[in-house]
């Protein structure tokens, strides 16, 4: 009797922790599946990002494929950013950029970080005013990243020249050495 119920103690325990592990596993599959989907771009120095695809927080649909055959700047930073601080006013700083060299240049914004509610985050983004697009990347406990960069430093500059590669990404505060590779292109007629 004894062995009987060691024995059935064995399967159950066998069969329960099969259970949680293939709902473990299943879980996991599920998370594999979500990050494959998610939009994979590089933006290192030198590479050549694939097209994209994403909606913008206005709701219109950014196309990375209509900036082919032509310079584009992506500006990626984190969502504290939106907020002027006593030293740094980045919204500022890239509606400069965007008045200045908007019209030769198509400039999208991604906005990273971590946020608690998608519908605030949008808000505080339309709230910022930027003068041009803008991805909300952020990720919360309800929403996931809807494109997998990897630009580790923020906040950054990047420049995609017309053969869809990454030819400037500066990262920090203030744009003035951008500022003078856009003003360079278009003195000399390259954009």
């Amino acid at each position: 009797m004894k062995k009987l119920m060691m024995l059935s103690l064995m399967i159950i325990a066998l069969f329960g922790c099969n259970g949680e592990s293939q709902e473990k596993m299943k879980d996991e599959k599920i998370k594999e599946v979500v990050a494959a989907n998610k939009t994979a771009i590089d933006l290192l120095l030198g590479s050549s990002p694939k097209e994209f695809s994403v909606k913008t927080v206005d709701g219109s649909l950014f196309k990375s494929a209509e900036n082919k055959g032509k310079y584009w700047v992506v500006f990626v930073y984190q969502n504290s950013y939106l907020n002027k601080s006593e030293s740094y006013d980045l919204v500022s700083e890239l509606n400069a950029t965007h008045q200045k060299y908007g019209k030769h240049f198509p400039m999208i914004g991604i906005v990273n970080g971590f946020s608690d509610d998608a519908t605030e985050m949008t808000k505080s983004i339309l709230e910022a005013r930027f003068n041009f697009k803008q991805i909300d990347n952020t990720q919360g406990p309800e929403k996931d990243e809807v494109i997998n960069e990897n630009v580790y430093c923020t906040p950054a500059k990047i420049l995609i020249n017309p053969e869809g590669k990454v030819v400037y990404n500066g990262c920090g505060g203030k744009t003035e050495t951008f500022d003078a590779l856009l003003d360079s292109l278009v003195r000399t007629n390259r954009m």
